[in-house]
């Protein structure tokens, strides 16, 4: 049964990528004009049954970046929509590639370690010394492919649930910091200082929490 849902949900996933080609070019071209000038007025809320697939499909195979979906959720939602629907985007594309890579057979994990050992073995030996919050740190500041992370994470011997919290936490860290990175393509200025503190309170807040957790293992 496992197999047969994973072969349909690539089928599903090969398929839309087929079918949305044009906004897969203008993504990797970065090209965000094309859509703020010619697609929502076109689809509107409607954008959302591209983007969010896309988000997962970015998530699975890193064909263009991130940041372009981030800004188009920013610019056309607003604040608290925008960040609401890139958290669910890039949460669901890294539970989708955690649960592919623990299904795909050992041939093809086996394939793919040889490709990215390096950097896969790297990733394990973070997570062995650091634990989940290294997840959370990796997925903060995007200079490894989501995939990657995603996959590292899967071959190891983390769980679904502390891969769930560190997925979500590092994506909801990881969008906070892209926002306000392009912060002048979408925000008022008098909203963007409340933005920038509340991120470095969050960011204190889940540090603390677990240098905390940390600590009280070693105890």
């Amino acid at each position: 049964m496992k197999k047969w849902a994973m072969a349909i949900l690539l089928i599903a996933l090969i398929l839309f990528i087929m079918i949305n080609w044009e906004w897969i070019v203008h993504l990797q071209q970065e090209d965000l004009s094309y859509f703020t000038e010619d697609v929502f007025e076109e689809v509107g809320y409607g954008l959302l049954w591209v983007t969010m697939p896309l988000m997962i499909v970015q998530n699975v195979i890193t064909l263009f970046p991130v940041l372009i979906l981030i800004i188009m959720h920013f610019h056309f939602f607003g604040l608290i929509e925008g960040f609401l629907f890139s958290l669910i985007g890039t949460t669901l594309g890294a539970l989708t590639c955690f649960w592919l890579a623990r299904s795909f057979s050992s041939r093809w994990v086996d394939r793919f370690w040889r490709r990215n050992e390096r950097r896969l073995a790297y990733v394990l030996r973070l997570i062995a010394s650091y634990g989940v919050y290294i997840l959370v740190v990796l997925r903060s500041i995007p200079i490894m492919p989501s995939n990657l992370i995603s996959i590292a994470a899967a071959v190891s011997p983390l769980t679904l649930r502390p891969y769930i919290w560190s997925s979500f936490l590092g994506n909801m860290s990881m969008i906070w910091l892209l926002s306000l990175l392009s912060a002048p393509l979408w925000i008022a200025e008098n909203v963007f200082m409340p933005y920038l503190l509340s991120y470095i309170i969050f960011a204190l807040t889940v540090s603390g929490y677990y240098a905390g957790r940390g600590i009280l293992k070693q105890e």
